[in-house]
């Protein structure tokens, strides 16, 4: 008998036996790539070991005033981090606003030094990203794998460059405020080669509920339910109302639990204070949660108080937080219990010049019967004005 017919007929015996189990495959690891985050504490060093092969960290920069630190600066000077410890290595990033050779004139360059560490060299790959700058186009770097030891042509290495102008003009710059991160991995050991792969970028597509919403509003594609305002019939969507206010909650529920006395599944809103516009408007904010375009409304006019009545009614606080800094200038406090408004009130009347204007007005006179209390703390306050 061979070897092999030996080997296939102890098999097929414990196979019967009950006794064979295949032989299980152990489970390997590879180096974990430098593109994993690092949670980092920007005003401390430090490290996380994702494996033997590789230790990551990063450190961000903030560099406030940059405009004058341009200006006094010369070419060669930079702005320099603290030190962070990764990989058994100090290391720290250096900013030169103005370049920091006569080759980058013009520029802003980014380096990763080491510090000094009595290390014959280590080898690390690391990436800059300037914090917030997405809109701004290229605000990240290409990964870059250095050797650096204790001489100094070799103890830091260029990561990133970027023209000073096109830096300055971006839109996230306008508070004279430059954030710059890098992400560094030390390798112990040999590095593989290539360079670790970089994970992919995700683009997320904007968030379009609001739009999306706002057009099943208008298009009135699957409504099933009617409002009349204001002499005005309304088209809506039930799921969306019982989702968004208790009190279209309530009388939604009260249609769909009793279809034998509401069959067409309309409600007439019959108060007088409920305008069309104001429904509108409350209807725009349940859908969309973003309030409608209204600067065409006056502060004195009565839509916005019409539209405050509507907030109060359907209890939506988005469009009544809206209102209630349009009417500070003329609609009483105790009638929809707003606490800024009365302290609004108080404020404006208070000084000399507009005392003198006010306190013979009709509006005045109306203020005065309906909430007193607000008249004396004017009074009282104007007198130690």
């Amino acid at each position: 008998m061979s070897d092999g017919e030996f080997s296939r007929g102890y098999v097929e015996l414990a196979r019967r036996r009950g006794s064979w189990r295949p032989r299980r495959a152990f489970a390997t690891t590879t180096p974990s790539r430098f593109a994993m985050d690092v949670a980092v504490d920007t005003d401390a060093a430090s490290t996380s070991t994702a494996a033997p092969e590789v230790v990551t960290g990063s450190r961000t920069l903030a560099i406030s005033r940059f405009s004058e630190k341009k200006a006094s600066l010369a070419r060669g000077e930079c702005v320099r981090s603290v030190q962070f410890r990764v990989g058994g290595s100090n290391w720290y990033i250096k900013v030169y606003p103005n370049g920091h050779d006569s080759g980058s004139e013009g520029s802003v360059s980014f380096f990763l030094a080491r510090g000094r560490s009595g290390e014959r060299e280590t080898t690390a790959e690391f990436a800059f990203e300037l914090v917030n700058f997405a809109e701004a186009g290229n605000h990240k770097s290409a990964k870059v794998r250095g050797t650096f030891d204790d001489n100094a042509s070799n103890s830091e290495h260029l990561g990133f460059q970027r023209a000073a102008a096109e830096l300055q003009s971006a839109r996230q710059m306008r508070n004279d405020r430059l954030i710059v991160r890098c992400r560094l991995g030390v390798f112990k050991g040999k590095p593989p080669s290539p360079l670790l792969a970089e994970a992919p970028a995700i683009a997320v597509p904007p968030d379009t509920r609001s739009s999306d919403f706002l057009g099943l509003l208008n298009s009135q594609e699957g409504s099933d339910i009617t409002y009349a305002a204001g002499g005005t019939t309304f088209r809506a969507h039930t799921c969306i109302l019982l989702a968004r206010s208790p009190v279209f909650q309530e009388e939604v529920r009260e249609l769909i639990d009793n279809p034998e006395k509401h069959p067409w599944r309309h409600i007439n809103v019959e108060e007088e204070e409920m305008t069309a516009q104001a429904f509108e408007a409350l209807l725009h904010v349940v859908y969309t949660d973003q309030l409608p375009d209204m600067s065409y409304v006056e502060p004195t006019d009565e839509a916005v108080e019409a539209m405050l009545f509507a907030a109060e009614r359907y209890e939506v606080g988005r469009l009544k937080h809206r209102c209630e800094q349009w009417l500070c200038s003329f609609v009483t406090r105790s009638r929809y219990d707003l606490r800024l408004l009365e302290v609004a009130c108080v404020q404006y009347a208070t000084p000399d010049h507009v005392w003198e204007h006010v306190k013979g007005t009709e509006g005045f006179d109306r203020l005065r019967a309906t909430c007193p209390h607000i008249v004396r703390e004017i009074e009282s306050k104007q007198r130690n004005y």
